[in-house]
């Protein structure tokens, strides 16, 4: 018997293969099915996903350089620099640049940001409680570990 693990091919076209035993299956519906409802319900607030993100990582550091935004809202900078362009003109950010580096532009809240926050931070908080409903905060944690593990793997490519 050889021990080569098959390819994720070979597993795929293998007849015993079931997909719901096969992690990334759930990840990818979980996150489309996640940004799906969080789509429809941000609209309420008068926002979509990319707009919350940047607005959640700029209320989460006070404020938050372009590049910053970019790596932790997973989105290209160019992508965020239209986003946040969106958000000032709506009365959600201002712009500066850094007293340490003028090169460098920092996002900022204004108090409609702020609120506005507030706002999708209760209709986000509506779809966490469902989506992990019957889940102890233990099986989360545990959750959260192992999908590191597996960002962590795969950031080694």
């Amino acid at each position: 018997m050889s021990n080569i693990k098959k390819t994720a091919e070979e597993q795929a076209t293998d007849p015993a293969f079931h997909r719901e035993e096969f992690p990334f299956y759930w990840i990818v519906n979980v996150y489309a099915r996640y940004t799906q409802i969080m789509e429809i319900t941000l609209k309420k607030a008068q926002l979509d996903v990319s707009g919350f993100r940047v607005l959640m990582v700029t209320h989460q550091y006070g404020k938050a350089s372009i590049s910053q935004i970019s790596e932790y809202a997973m989105a290209k900078m160019p992508t965020v620099t239209k986003i946040v362009g969106r958000l000032r003109e709506d009365g959600l950010v201002t712009t500066a640049s850094s007293e340490n580096d003028a090169r460098v532009t920092e996002v900022m809240l204004t108090d409609a940001g702020r609120q506005k926050v507030e706002e999708a931070m209760a209709q986000a908080g509506k779809v966490f409680e469902k989506g992990f409903k019957g889940m102890t905060r233990n099986q989360v944690a545990k959750m959260n570990l192992a999908l590191a593990k597996v960002l962590d793997n795969l950031n080694e490519l």
